[in-house]
């Protein structure tokens, strides 16, 4: 009997301590909820991680326009996705950088993602229901989701016949235990027990590597039925976060069947309880989870079309959420104007660049076929990206940085941040022409108006021909279907394109100290000044060095010929 009163103490302990982490948890979540709200992103991930949350875009990369590499790379996109990163769970991650590498080219689209932005914005106790109900999915780590959904088909069943012997044995052994011989029947649980934890151990790893995926798979479908629980308290949704809701309840009611008893699987979220580690050495000693990997592959077989359907409609609360996050953090943006007429060229006034502190706001009007001159650091490479950096996110989260953003529906091409391939033994001037290649090669092919951005063209070779080359490749690429912003050290360039490209600058000045002064403002025409000897000079380089440059400079303006 004193047995029988300490065991059921015990439960009464794990079961109390099981509630209060529980609270203790939601509390602790929901906090994290208020306090990141509002604020730019700065997480770090490991490696491995960063490159799993690319996955579920790498599925669909071929299915219409993507933001190809180099341009990613050129606009530092990683760092606008840290930004925007608000999310509760792995999917959502997922489901943001994807959307950020496909903006859309629908903008009935582009206006419901606005909608459902704007009603996460103005309704906060909405929002954080949802956020604590999405908060139940979880991060998995070292592994993507996506990577599995495309497996499920293929799974196959273990054998479990030896499974269920060692049950047998297992309640042989408590009867001999109870009713025949206590010391025998110890020792025949104990061996019973260690040889099914053997065994567990290996043939765990067969299915091991999907247990992630049928978890997660049933994280999303309780998730699903939590969030359809709440849907009545869900006051003056927009259409889109409806039909949003109502295809999710539609999902999670076709997968549930063969998630039923998911209690057994492992739970491959981040947060573990002492409930989660008893229920391990029960797996370890009855193989539960083994016998339900089994049922549970036979049923989700030929559900993989709603597993994808129900990670998209999760993922698209996710965004919704995320971007209406980031509008608050940012204080200044735009719904953009967009439209069709590629005729038309970029309206924007107060643009910036949302990750630059006291950023300059800059305007431009009818900008059409665009070349930008100016000094060395004035801030002709930031604006160029804040334009394209503006042309992703108006177009996957309706959102632009600035106080007016009208332009046509793009695809964007960018030849920025190249560097020499090593790996291919390629020069930077091979790198940069196929970069160039590429932006044409798109041109040429699209449906779609291309928005061409271009930071120095042909930098990587000898002047003469950069400006020959790099003004024809500019010349040609101007055209009603392309709209191209380049920026060029060579004055030259400007008065060869001149009836075809419009012209702006950035400039500088001097202080009373003799610095220079960059006022980051977008001015009208091509640059009349130069600064690259001037910086020598501020940074103290000797004069017999900057006195000779100037010196050649100068007559180098006065004859064209170098001395």
């Amino acid at each position: 009997m004193t047995i029988w009163i300490i065991l059921a103490a015990l439960a009464v302990l794990i079961i109390f301590a099981a509630v209060n982490s529980g609270k203790n948890r939601h509390t602790d979540e929901l906090d994290n909820l208020k306090n990141n709200w509002g604020k730019l992103g700065d997480k770090q991930y490991p490696s491995d991680d960063f490159e799993n949350i690319s996955h579920y875009y790498k599925l669909c990369e071929n299915d219409g326009y993507s933001v190809d590499d180099i341009t990613w790379n050129d606009l530092e996109m990683d760092e606008i996705f840290r930004a925007l990163d608000n999310c509760s769970s792995s999917i959502g991650r997922e489901y943001l950088y994807k959307s950020l590498r496909k903006p859309n080219l629908d903008i009935n689209k582009i206006k419901d993602i606005d909608a459902a932005a704007a009603y996460m914005s103005s309704h906060g106790d909405e929002r954080v229901s949802l956020q604590m109900s999405l908060s139940k999915l979880g991060f998995v780590h070292k592994v993507s989701f996506s990577d599995y959904v495309n497996v499920i088909n293929e799974l196959n069943p273990l054998k479990n016949s030896i499974s269920y012997l060692f049950n047998a044995l297992n309640a042989a052994s408590v009867l001999i235990m109870i009713f025949i011989n206590a010391q025998f029947g110890v020792l025949a649980l104990i061996a019973s027990l260690l040889a099914s934890t053997a065994y567990y151990f290996k043939k765990k790893p067969e299915a091991g590597s999907y247990f992630t995926a049928l978890s997660q798979i049933s994280r999303m479908v309780r998730t699903g039925k939590d969030i359809d629980k709440k849907k009545k308290s869900y006051s003056n949704m927009p259409k889109v976060l409806t039909d949003v809701l109502n295809n999710i309840k539609k999902d999670t009611d076709i997968i549930y069947p063969s998630i039923r008893n998911d209690w057994l699987l492992p739970d491959t979220g981040a947060n573990s309880s002492i409930v989660e580690v008893i229920m391990n050495y029960i797996r370890m000693f009855t193989h539960v989870d083994l016998i339900h990997y089994n049922r549970a592959i036979r049923q989700i077989k030929g559900k993989s079309k709603n597993v994808i359907s129900l990670m998209d409609n999760l993922g698209y609360i996710e965004l919704a959420i995320c971007t209406a996050s980031f509008r608050e953090a940012i204080k200044k943006y735009s719904y953009p104007d967009l439209h069709e007429d590629e005729k038309l060229g970029i309206n924007v006034e107060g643009i910036y660049h949302p990750l630059i502190k006291d950023a300059v706001p800059n305007d431009i009007k009818n900008a059409k076929n665009v070349l930008i001159t100016g000094s060395n650091a004035s801030g002709k490479s930031t604006f160029l990206k804040s334009i394209a950096l503006n042309m992703i996110l108006s177009q996957s989260i309706a959102t632009s940085v600035s106080d007016k953003y009208s332009a046509p529906v793009y695809k964007l091409y960018s030849s920025m941040s190249l560097r020499d391939d090593y790996k291919t033994k390629g020069s930077y001037y091979m790198v940069e022409i196929r970069a160039l290649k590429r932006i044409i090669d798109a041109a040429e092919n699209s449906d779609v108006p291309v928005l061409v951005i271009v930071d120095e063209v042909l930098r990587g070779t000898n002047t003469i021909e950069r400006i020959a080359a790099g003004s024809s490749i500019l010349q040609y690429l101007q055209s009603e279907n392309t709209n191209t912003f380049a920026a060029t050290h060579d004055i030259e360039i400007t008065e060869i394109l001149n009836d075809s490209y419009s012209d702006y600058h950035f400039r500088e000045s001097f202080n009373e100290e003799g610095d220079i002064v960059f006022t980051y403002k977008l001015q009208e025409g091509a640059a009349t000044t130069r600064n690259a000897i001037a910086l020598l000079e501020t940074l103290g380089f000797d004069d017999k060095i900057t006195d000779k440059a100037n010196k050649r400079a100068k007559e180098f303006m006065d004859t064209g010929i170098w001395r």
